[in-house]
């Protein structure tokens, strides 16, 4: 596992429910929670930044009660001796409110935390041996905490996991993955103030000339373009033919058992592919065409 970028700052985690009240530096003051301590940190990640928070609620005993930072639509009321922070929160973004009082008396720590979910649009491309993977749409750079997971797999069991660490950049380079199979990336994590739920995919593969010990032209393969056909012909039994395009995406694959086949290629947009043709007995010929028209 790698883990890349550095992490700004740590937040307070609160696990139990202890009896939490603030020092009473002078005057005789104080500043009890009442509500669960789960309340101090409230964290959402929703599509509209719109949500009621669990309200946080107090016992305080002192003059000059404040309460500060509070978020957009969220109001501390106080009656007696008791401070109710509730309300309906509609900005994204982190927001430590605190309390004060004239005796200086100060609140624990309090974090509410809105982000909202957007498309990462993720992908990857392939440039030489390296793979390229990027998510504009997150706006890594402005996240603040948090981390992201990136996961590469293959069909045959491969299996590394990228650790990003918030806030970076919105793309980074991948080196020394599996050659001549499909990668497949997966992308998860949370952030502030932008998120996004559940797995993001995209696939690409890196095409070199041979696989193993095997060098291209092992089979001398030959391959003429033929109307709106491939015309492929092997002196070996031919089992599998693959198309990439020049940045490793898979653009069409054909089962073989014979030493000759007919590759349809009327549906290709000119240009130039990476023919991939796989004999029975492993071996693997690699080479480029050009589709004219």
């Amino acid at each position: 596992m790698r883990t890349i970028g550095m992490k700004p700052f740590l937040f307070l985690l609160l696990t139990q429910p202890l009896a939490l009240k603030a020092q009473e530096p002078r005057g005789g003051c104080s500043i009890a929670l009442l509500s669960d301590s789960s309340t101090l940190y409230q964290h959402w990640c929703l599509g509209t930044p719109t949500e009621t928070i669990e309200p946080i609620v107090w016992l305080v005993q002192g003059t000059g009660v404040q309460v500060l930072f509070l978020p957009p639509g969220v109001t501390a009321t106080f009656s007696g001796d008791t401070l109710t922070i509730a309300g309906t929160i509609t900005t994204e973004g982190h927001y430590n409110p605190h309390i004060t009082t004239s005796e200086g008396c100060t609140s624990l720590n309090m974090v509410l935390e809105m982000s909202v979910i957007v498309d990462p649009q993720f992908s990857c491309s392939v440039e030489g041996e390296d793979v390229i993977l990027r998510w504009p749409g997150i706006n890594a750079p402005q996240q603040y905490g948090w981390d992201m997971y990136v996961a590469c797999t293959t069909s045959d069991g491969f299996v590394e996991v990228m650790v990003v660490i918030l806030p970076d950049a919105d793309s980074l380079i991948w080196s020394g993955l599996p050659t001549n199979t499909e990668l497949l990336f997966d992308l998860t994590g949370n952030g502030a103030p932008y998120c996004f739920p559940g797995y993001y995919e995209s696939s690409c593969t890196i095409i070199t000339s041979g696989v193993g010990e095997h060098a291209q032209g092992d089979m001398q393969v030959r391959a003429v373009p033929h109307g709106d056909r491939l015309e492929l012909s092997a002196p070996v039994t031919l089992s599998e033919v693959r198309v990439n395009d020049m940045v490793g995406g898979l653009v069409t694959a054909l089962k073989v058992n014979a030493f000759t086949a007919s590759l349809p290629i009327a549906s290709l947009v000119p240009g130039v592919y990476l023919l991939h043709v796989v004999g029975a007995d492993g071996r693997v010929d690699a080479q480029r065409f050009v589709k004219d028209h």
